[in-house]
């Protein structure tokens, strides 16, 4: 008997709601099910409700899903996201009338079903004597706080000195998160396959301040200079510090990966960047209009 987690959001009505009728649906063709709401969960790595499951059900958007790839990477527990969000690059079915249908490729093991592996980033945190680990899928971000004014961010790269940057701040992303806030601030976009990531400056002060793509095993150093205020350290947007001047960030690929299960083809990546970029631009085109 396959043991099934179902992953939702307690505090939004249509995953909750959804999550009540898609359990005791599975539980019928017998599966062992467990519903949970993520925010009984920590932020990172599987507590003892995961233990023994086979798969995850995530119900909701990117967000919930990068939350749910930290907590299921660390058992290597493989997700299937279901969207419920509002952009849906790591999502791989609709909550259709069809989703039971297409569910069952997935669940008994269909052989039009692959793994598709996602590349994580470890970093570690160090300012006033103390350290902290964090574990990303999307991406690692050091930048500046509340104030209007950008920061220094010196850069090393395996140890070797590339730079500092006068900018907002810095952002080193997998090819995950290279879709992510990476792309909102013109940094390439990476294929989910590559193990590479890309260091972006935020807002630089000079246009010779440009992303640039490493190997996958580059060990990266970052050290922001805040002045008088303070700045931020996020991993994937959700674990966030404050932190304070000379703080250090060191930043590696992680041992650990997020596993989706895939009917879609890799090269599908091509086809939702540009429906969702068209989509953009209609949308900011209509809206341009609107306003004029």
């Amino acid at each position: 008997m396959k043991t099934i987690a179902i992953f939702y959001q307690g505090r939004k009505q249509d995953t909750s709601r959804f999550a009540a009728q898609l359990a005791p649906a599975l539980q019928k063709q017998g599966y062992q099910v467990h519903a949970i709401d993520i925010r009984q969960e920590g932020p990172e790595c599987a507590g003892p409700a995961l233990e023994g499951c086979d798969v995850v059900l995530v119900l909701g958007g990117d967000g919930t899903i990068v939350h749910a790839a930290r907590l299921c990477s660390c058992i290597g527990v493989p997700i299937i996201g279901i969207d419920f969000g509002r952009v849906g690059f790591l999502t791989e079915l609709e909550p259709g009338e069809q989703l039971y249908e297409e569910l069952a490729y997935y669940l008994e093991g269909d052989k039009s079903v692959w793994v598709d592996e996602r590349s994580m980033l470890s970093a570690v945190l160090e300012q006033d004597g103390r350290r902290e680990e964090f574990l990303a899928l999307n991406d690692i971000v050091v930048a500046r706080g509340t104030w209007p004014r950008g920061v220094q961010v010196r850069v090393w790269v395996d140890d070797y000195y590339y730079n500092t940057s006068y900018a907002d701040g810095m952002i080193l992303s997998t090819a995950t998160g290279s879709t992510a806030y990476n792309m909102a601030v013109g940094g390439p976009l990476l294929h989910p396959q590559v193990q590479n990531s890309v260091l972006t400056p935020i807002a630089p002060h000079l246009a010779s301040d440009r992303s640039v793509i490493l190997p996958p095993e580059a060990c990266v150093k970052l050290q922001i200079f805040t002045g008088s205020q303070d700045g931020v350290f996020s991993a994937d947007g959700q674990l966030n510090r404050e932190v304070k001047n000379k703080a250090i960030v060191t930043i590696r690929k992680s041992p650990y990966v997020t596993r989706f299960l895939r009917r879609r083809p890799p090269t599908y990546f091509y086809q939702l960047i540009q429906e969702k970029l068209k989509s953009d631009n209609k949308s900011q085109t209509s809206e341009s209009h609107y306003v004029t």
